[in-house]
């Protein structure tokens, strides 16, 4: 029989087992568990205790040693024992020794609840040089404190560490304590075998427990009794150090204990030890299953071991040996205590220059401060360097063969950098999201089953220039994937972790004159990786700019630029201040300074002048900062996303004498933000802003995460001709360059720390508030440094709004002490999704959630944005998720957000997708196949623990072409709301949403379509409408709407465009667009074959029946089935796949986190039926098809005109009820497949781009042309796609202008592709598609589809809301019109000159070929509307081309203006 011991049981005095020796032992190791020690005084030879007291408060006393004393009982716990910090723990009394910091007596020991995870608690054991066993106690995170015994006998933690009291001798008392104490280690003994557990040292998951003869020694052995939490309870498991890995039972399995990953959550490793009656220290191990059996840990005769339910058998019984905990050699890439070594503290971003006149000269960058500079104090280390690759820590290179003075690495390849070192072929490119590459076991790097951490040692010369004698040298680096020590001339400088902020170091003591050499030895993952777990490639290596600068010896370290706006004077008016600090590193350099601060105007012109004076005492050194104070500034032109003006600081300081010694310009835009108590959104300026946002990534495909200028700027042109001002820098501070771009072009940043432990977050997770390193205090310096370098290096662009702590690391105190660190710098908003996601509002100034629900109740955005409890700003960090074909109903949310009463904004995730080219195909020069950029993704990586194509979310694709989301972004986006349209005023009422600007400017044009071509337009000057306010509009055409009537198809088409153009965009760019239907479109006309026309047959048979005659022939299987057709001698559909209905569609939003859904590729149909009729005058025939399916029934309709137009009638009766993910309906409609010659199509439709129920917004009704070819769009996982609403008339034709017209009349969307959704789906990459060379060949599959299930952005978040769900019930009819087309015949209403040109185009160029006519205008634009070539006809031509050479992959259209037709033609490169 056997008894439980609970937790509190564990310290128990009853359960205490003493074994005393006779003897007091010496040499005491601190790590050897169970031993008892007296703390005895060297002064005194008293010894620490409680007075025998077991109240809490206890203050603990020198005392006269006395071996039987129970308050004199100490036991070492160990904390971080690599790092030599333990606790002492009273096992008697179960109370700890803590340092009572903030008592009521301040830093006066006292006795508290024994907890190793207090810091007050955790003692920094510091031996004594020389005195056996004699230690010094310090505190651990501060050890500037020590304890120290007074004379009265009390012990307080003093700062004199040289008092006699601060010395302690251990000595091992002779008694152990023999109960299991968590976080103690132990060999476990089996009571009948005499064998120890043990994984006989083969450290990998799934590895058997087994019995071996004891040996401490025996790594395998020892295990550790681990404290851990499951949710918010504590749970204890048996971990191997030496595996880093725990015991698991295999209940799941086949109940044979095994080596697993540590996670408290799994009660396969939740261990009770259970004291077996009558049997002094003889315990059981308990483990129970998820379906609440119990089962004993059982070692077998045979020496192996099983889980059993039989708890009376003795081969579960063990004996308990105390062991020495295995303590792990800690790296310094291994110990996140260790992140900066001899680095530079954090500052504010500045390149030096001789003097002002060299800073002004350099007039490119004074305006542009990304561009390089060209300054005599700078000096650039990017460039070719020498690199040496290992795939293991222990392979790298020393001082002999790397970083010695004189060694010659000649022979090493080499590298350019910046780069990632696996771009370069160094290793591989892993994409990881929501794990690590590595265990999770902080602060280890124990790399996953055929992983490896990998080491580049990367080396270069430089010449120092001859005008730096005498001056600071800093080495900076803008970023090093993970963690990297630093050489000069031999020399270690130092050691730095932060991939992603700034790291400096002071070479002046390094350096020489003349030639010298720098070793750099990054390793690929450090501890600092647990930190930088987001979801992206992870790659290592230089990543970011590196170079030399020059200051004068004390020099201006720090420049921290504020102000303060008056809101009586619409905050342009008021005061700035330069906080200046200045540095005196060593006594002998000059002491005695002077900083002129002056500020110029945008227009370059100066504002005012201060300076501020510095002097150092002799012998002083340190830091002195002074105020410099600009009082009573007015007329300030203001900084903010729609009129980014920026000033200038100019910095120069000043020798004793007054000449200058150095000079620097900071850019710096007077701005006012503030979450008014009356509103509580935020305002800029006085003003409520909403932030239309998108979360960004560091990521380019040919150079991974070592993003170019171009790029840069590529990136943000494209976000404000899309209307986006708001940029989260996801999930790690971007460089400063880029944010300057920011302050440049306007845009509002959320600048984010480096830090997400998502996986630790994950296996350490109670309520969303994180117990892993979230919580751990060894870990708080490394949040608090990545935090704060952050903010000292950003606080002075302006664009920098708010600061976010970081993404997806739970909520833990380090996130409260990062916040007040943060706080204490600067008064910037701060956000932290995680949080709001734990319900906390201490941590975070934003109520922020990540993919909330418009409709039901997970993150109700509704609820949450109108009432949320801390009454906080409302904002999405992350939403609609944009992978693959997605980005549904973003109006949706913006209608929800407009509304509320705390909403600002949010950021879509994401901005671009992360796709990368294979380094072995960049070698090779291989970047496309079969048309298509050949990118690869975590499938083709599948030894990382990836997540497929997830690390492709972007709103547009990775070569930065425009896409038909960004259509539907710039579209909700848009700064110029269109509020009403009368048609009998003919006028439109228009708002303006901008923030701060007026519509002076801005030119609103209006085009009139009847039947969808252009039949009149006009513009007309907007006047000074003020923010916020609305105009009404007469329409600038010559039109009659009134007259307009249903039937006559009219539409109006508005844009609003900016006159004058800007660093974005040229002039004439559209910022806002509308549409509205003037007049209904008719029903199609009865169709009256004439009296001459063939009479048709009709022939029925048992296999298949037959309508024809010399215009039309259509053979149907005896169920209805269309198996060919022919117009005219023409086929119009391919291997006998006439309509049919379908439901499969494959979209990533449908299949979450690479999760595919549950339902079938088939169409459900389970039977059809037909019936066949001819009309007495043989003018016409029908047949009839009824289809019975479980998603669908349906009614086909055909009736077959002897002029060869063919109507047919659809009409849909669901039958699937289920409106869920996995079981809702995809798609009322029909699939066909047409003749592959067919390839030309003009269409009558929203356009030109893809558009779906839930994202038509920003896709207008109009006519347009392309081919099937160009009709795809560019996914890199295969999905449907291409599908386009409110199809009015699609034209398909063959290269001689032969095909047929299908007109509609209902509601009708559809798609014309070479692959069906199920080919599409079959594939990974849109590069492994083939078409077939020979146009007979192919099958163009076109969909015609009632409705289609909105998109959404289920593949994180929101799946699709109700209204877009595919009807469950009722009837749905439309009506196709199936017509012949010849050349002769064009099948559109009007003809235009444009109508027969001919477009063609390949990677080089697009050619429109044909009879153009003189004045004809071709012009090539991006989809956004900005052109990017043109061409024109200033005489009759057959051709004009223009280049594609310097375009990225992607859509784009050729628009043909011409004196007698407009056309609009889609291509993709």
């Amino acid at each position: 029989m056997t008894k439980t011991i609970k937790q509190r049981g564990l310290w128990l005095i009853a359960l205490l087992l003493l074994v005393a020796n006779t003897a007091v032992k010496a040499a005491v190791n601190l790590n050897r568990s169970g031993v008892i020690y007296r703390i005895v005084s060297t002064q005194t030879g008293k010894a620490v205790g409680n007075g025998n007291v077991a109240e809490h408060d206890t203050y603990l006393q020198m005392e006269d040693l006395d071996l039987t004393a129970q308050g004199q009982d100490w036991m070492v716990m160990p904390v971080d024992a690599a790092a030599g910090t333990y606790a002492l723990y009273n096992p008697n009394y179960k109370m700890g020794v803590d340092m009572a910091p903030t008592a009521t007596v301040k830093w006066r020991l006292l006795q508290w609840d024994a907890d190793t995870s207090n810091e007050n608690q955790q003692i920094l054991f510091k031996a004594v040089e020389g005195q056996e066993d004699v230690y010094q106690l310090l505190c651990s995170s501060d050890e500037s404190r020590v304890m120290t015994m007074h004379d009265d006998g009390s012990l307080y933690m003093d700062t004199d560490a040289s008092a006699e009291g601060t010395y302690f001798r251990l000595q091992d008392s002779g008694k152990t304590y023999a109960t299991p104490v968590p976080n103690l280690v132990y060999l476990f003994v089996g009571k009948t075998s005499g064998k120890a557990l043990t994984n006989r040292n083969k450290n990998e998951k799934n590895a058997l427990i087994y019995g071996d003869t004891p040996d401490e020694n025996d790594k395998s052995q020892v295990w550790e009794y681990k404290q851990t939490a499951n949710g918010t309870s504590t749970v204890y498991v048996l971990y191997n150090e030496n595996a880093s890995l725990a015991l698991d039972a295999g209940l799941d399995g086949n109940k044979k204990p095994l080596l697993w990953s540590i996670d408290g959550s799994n009660a396969n490793q939740r261990v009770t030890i259970k004291s077996v009656n009558d049997e002094d220290g003889v315990f059981q191990l308990v483990y129970t299953s998820k379906s609440n059996e119990t089962y004993y840990l059982k070692l077998n005769a045979n020496d192996t071991t099983e889980m059993v339910t039989d708890g009376t058998s003795e081969d579960t019984w063990f004996t308990i040996q105390p062991a020495v905990l295995v303590v792990r050699e800690k790296h310094d890439w291994e110990n996140e205590r260790i992140f900066a070594v001899n680095k530079e503290e954090g500052h504010a971003t500045y390149m030096p220059y001789a003097s002002t006149s060299e800073l002004r000269a350099d007039a490119d960058r004074y305006a542009k401060p990304w561009l390089d500079p060209k300054s005599t104090e700078v000096m650039s280390l990017n460039g070719t360097w020498k690199i040496n690759f290992v795939k293991d820590p222990s392979l790298r290179p020393g001082e002999t063969d790397f970083y010695g003075d004189n060694v010659d690495v000649s022979a090493w390849d080499d590298i350019e950098v910046p780069s990632c070192v696996e771009m370069k072929g160094y290793g591989d490119p892993w994409y990881v999201n929501v794990d690590y590459p590595f265990d999770d076991n902080p602060p280890y790097i124990s790399m996953k089953k055929n992983l490896y951490n990998s080491v580049s040692s990367f080396r270069r010369n430089f010449t120092l220039p001859e005008a730096w004698s005498g001056k600071r040298i800093f080495l900076h680096f803008d970023g090093i994937y993970s963690g990297a020590y630093v050489w000069v001339n031999g020399q270690k400088v130092g050691y730095t972790q932060g991939a992603n902020n700034d790291a400096e170091f002071d070479l002046t003591s390094y350096v020489r004159s003349g030639d010298n050499n720098v070793s750099v030895q990054v390793f690929r993952f450090t501890d600092g990786s647990y930190l930088e777990g987001q979801d992206a490639w992870h790659m290592s290596g230089i990543h970011r700019d590196v170079y030399l600068y020059a200051t004068p010896k004390t020099y201006i370290r720090d420049h921290y630029i504020t102000s303060s706006l008056s809101e009586g004077d619409d905050y342009k008016a008021g005061s700035m201040n330069v906080a200046v600090t200045m540095t005196r590193k060593a006594a002998d350099d000059e002491g005695t300074k002077t900083v002129r601060v002056r500020l110029i105007s945008p227009e370059g012109k100066q504002v005012a002048e201060q300076t501020a004076n510095f002097a150092f005492a002799e012998g002083e050194t340190g830091d002195k900062t002074a105020d410099v104070k600009f009082e009573e500034l007015t007329n300030l032109e203001l900084w903010n996303a729609e009129t980014p003006n920026l000033y200038t600081v100019e910095l120069a300081q000043l020798d004793a004498n007054g000449n200058e010694e150095e000079a620097f310009a900071t850019k710096y835009g007077f701005r006012h933000i503030e979450i008014p108590t009356t509103d509580h959104r935020v305002y800029i300026n006085g003003k409520q802003v909403y932030f239309k946002g998108v979360d960004t990534q560091d990521t380019h495909p040919l150079r991974g995460r070592s993003i170019d200028v171009e790029t840069m700027l590529k990136d943000i042109k494209l976000m404000k001709q899309a209307n986006v001002n708001t940029v989260r820098t996801s999930h790690y501070p971007r460089q400063a360059k880029m944010n300057a771009m920011f302050d440049y072009y306007g845009i509002y940043v959320m600048d984010e720390a480096d830090l997400e432990c998502h996986k630790n977050w994950d296996d350490h997770n109670s309520g969303n508030r994180s117990t892993g390193i979230s919580a751990a205090e060894s870990w708080k310096p490394a949040y608090l440094d990545r935090g704060t370098r952050m903010v000292l290096r950003d606080r002075n662009f302006p664009s920098v709004i708010f600061w976010s702590l970081g993404n997806e690391s739970g909520y833990g105190s380090n996130h409260d002490a990062e916040f007040s660190a943060i706080k204490a710098l600067d008064s910037r908003i701060i956000h932290y999704e995680g949080a709001t996601n734990a319900n906390n509002a201490t941590a975070t100034e934003i109520w922020s959630r990540m993919y909330p629900s418009i409709e039901g109740n997970a993150k109700p955005m509704n609820s949450e944005a109108n009432s949320n409890w801390a009454q906080q700003p409302y904002f999405m960090c992350e939403y609609d998720h944009a992978m693959g074909n997605s980005l549904g109903s973003l109006q949706d949310y913006w209608d929800v957000l407009e509304s509320s009463k705390y909403g600002i904004g949010g950021c879509i995730w994401d901005w671009v997708d992360q796709s990368i080219y294979a380094p072995s195909d960049i070698q090779k020069g291989v970047f496309t196949q079969n048309g298509f950029n050949k990118y690869v993704t975590g499938y083709d990586y599948p030894n990382a623990p990836h997540q497929g194509n997830f690390v492709n979310n972007g709103v547009i694709g990775a070569d930065r072409a425009w896409s038909g989301k960004l259509d539907e972004v710039k579209k909700v986006y848009q700064y110029v709301k269109f509020t009403g349209y009368s048609k009998t005023a003919a006028t439109v009422t228009l708002k303006n949403a901008y923030d701060f600007i007026t519509l002076k400017g801005f030119t609103l044009k209006a085009t009139v379509l009847e039947k969808g071509k252009q039949v009149a337009e006009g513009s007309v000057a907007l006047s000074d409408v003020k923010p916020g306010k609305s105009i009404t509009v007469k329409l600038p055409v010559d039109y009659d709407f009134a007259a307009a009537k249903s039937g006559d198809d009219v539409l109006l088409s508005l844009e609003v465009t900016r006159d004058a153009a800007t660093e974005y965009a040229e002039a004439g760019y559209p910022v806002a667009a509308a549409q509205y239907q003037v007049a209904d479109r008719a029903a199609l006309a009865a169709v009256t074959p004439a009296a001459d026309a063939s009479d048709l047959k009709l022939v029925e048979g048992l296999l298949y029946n037959s309508v024809s005659n010399d215009k039309v022939q259509m053979n149907f299987s005896s169920d209805g089935t269309l198996q060919s057709w022919k117009i005219n001698g023409m086929p119009v559909i391919k291997n006998d796949k006439g309509p049919e209905y379908e439901n499969f569609r494959w979209i990533e939003n449908d299949a979450p986190y690479g999760s595919d859904p549950g339902y079938s590729q088939n169409n459900g149909i389970s039977s059809k039926t037909a019936t066949f009729a001819l009309a007495d005058d043989k003018k016409s025939a029908t047949v009839t098809v009824n289809g019975t399916g479980s998603w669908s029934n349906y009614k086909f309709v055909y009736t077959i005109y002897a002029d060869g137009t063919t109507d047919l009638k659809a009409t849909y009766s669901p039958q699937n009820t289920n409106t869920s993910l996995r079981g809702g309906t995809r798609r009322l409609g029909m699939q066909m497949a047409f003749n592959g010659e067919l390839s030309n199509v003009a269409y009558y439709a929203r356009g030109p781009l893809e558009n779906y129920v839930d994202r038509q917004t920003g896709s207008f009704l109009g006519r347009y042309t392309t081919t099937v070819a160009d009709m795809n769009e560019y996914y890199l996982r295969p999905q449907s796609m291409g599908n386009r609403q409110d199809l009015r008339e699609l034209v398909l034709t063959n290269d001689e202008g032969n095909g047929v017209k299908v007109e509609t009349e209902g509601q009708v969307a559809f798609s014309t592709l070479y692959w069906t959704d199920q080919e599409l789906y079959a594939k990974k990459h849109n590069w492994e598609l083939t078409v077939p060379t020979s146009a007979s060949s192919r099958s163009i599959y076109a969909h015609f589809d009632y409705m289609q299930r909105g998109i959404g952005s289920g593949s994180c978040g929101q799946v699709t809301i109700s209204k877009y769900f595919v009807p469950t019930s009722g009837s749905y009819t439309y009506t196709l019109r199936f017509t012949p087309v010849t050349k002769e015949v064009t099948g559109i209403a009007t003809a235009e000159t444009t109508d027969d040109l001919k477009v063609t185009h390949d990677d080089e160029k697009v050619t429109v070929s044909g009879n153009i006519e003189a004045g004809t205008v071709v012009a090539l634009y991006n989809v956004g509307g900005q052109c990017v070539g043109k061409a024109y006809a200033s005489a009759a031509t057959s051709s004009l081309s223009i280049s594609l050479v310097a375009q990225p992959r992607g859509t784009y259209l050729v628009k043909m203006d011409a004196p007698h037709g407009h056309r609009v033609h889609k291509i993709l490169k």
